[in-house]
């Protein structure tokens, strides 16, 4: 089962710990990539200048915008006094420990604190800052189409891997046809995906695996429902449990879909977790069960308004995935 955690939940992290950052901080250094983004998220937060670990240790041009005046003004990178060298987690440290040793050999002689914005219990010591303590397996969204869990998951289609077809384009005749030929890419794994499980037809195969050539979307199996027509699988219904299904025998650790309902009749379904690309929300089993629970109780329970919608919330967090404050 793999804790996931989404820009917006990383974002509510930073911002309600933004007293463990040292006040004296005046700039922010990023390990590219990924590290980046919590980077640029605390920068704006305390609106300090950012830059990348690269340009710090060349002593590069320092760029921002005008809008607003920084707290904190450098004529140059060096002229920090006291930098935090971020980056979004922490496995092995190892890359946290190169960065430190490349920003001391570049004969930087300020303050230097390190933040890992999401952490293992077990290094949690690592750095001087962080905001969110997360076990391992874990995916962040922003790595969730490049995560190794990738070779091992579910992929739907439409909605994820291309964008949906219109009402107009979904006639399963020839403007469908047409849309399958062209259909606009969406995300791009760079890692085999193990399944694509779509509900589209089995007759519309071929032009289906010419478009995932044509992208150079690289899978193991691709799954259709092999129904006679559009009208046949909605008579039968056949859009959830085909991928539930799919989701339960190919023993996948993660199903990415498209649409939120069909995300939690499959999350119910199969008893594992579904990424929903919607609103990329990990969505967990059981979730819609305890979702209508907590509605349920703000009419039973006849207690204080503020008590009862405390309660819902926390009914609610603990139905996905929970991401734990440092």
């Amino acid at each position: 089962m793999f804790g996931y955690v989404s820009f917006a939940q990383l974002s509510d992290a930073i911002r309600g710990r933004l007293y463990e950052i040292p006040a004296d901080v005046d700039l922010i250094v990023g390990i590219p990539r990924s590290g980046m983004v919590p980077a640029y998220q605390i920068g704006l937060f305390l609106n300090r200048l950012v830059c990348d670990i690269d340009s710090f240790i060349a002593d590069g041009t320092i760029g921002h915008g005008h809008t607003r005046k920084l707290a904190v003004e450098l004529t140059s990178l060096r002229q920090a006094r006291h930098l935090l060298l971020v980056d979004d987690s922490i496995a092995s440290g190892s890359s946290m420990q190169k960065a430190l040793a490349g920003v001391r050999e570049s004969g930087y002689t300020g303050r230097v604190s390190t933040c890992a914005a999401i952490v293992a219990p077990s290094h949690k010591r690592s750095v001087d800052v962080s905001f969110i303590t997360l076990p391992q397996p874990r995916l962040f969204e922003w790595n969730a189409f490049h995560h190794a869990c990738v070779e091992n998951a579910c992929f739907d289609l439409d909605g994820v891997l291309c964008v949906d077809p219109t009402t107009h384009d979904n006639d399963d005749g020839p403007r469908y046809e047409k849309f399958l030929a062209n259909a606009r890419p969406l995300f791009r794994p760079t890692l085999r995906i193990g399944h694509i499980v779509s509900a589209r037809l089995e007759k519309y195969r071929t032009l289906t695996e010419d478009w995932l050539a044509a992208h150079n979307i690289s899978y193991g199996k691709l799954h259709l429902v092999d129904l006679p027509s559009k009208a046949e699988r909605i008579r039968l219904g056949a859009h959830c449990s085909h991928k539930i299904r799919l989701y339960r025998e190919t023993h996948a650790s993660m199903f990415y879909e498209s649409d939120l309902g069909q995300a939690r009749e499959i999350a119910t379904g199969s008893g594992k977790p579904v990424l929903c690309i919607a609103d990329m929300t990990m969505v967990m089993p059981g979730a819609a069960n305890v979702a209508a629970t907590a509605k349920s109780a703000l009419w039973k329970l006849r207690a204080p308004l503020g008590l009862a919608k405390g309660w819902v919330k926390q009914q609610l967090r603990s139905s996905r995935t929970p991401v734990s404050g440092s």
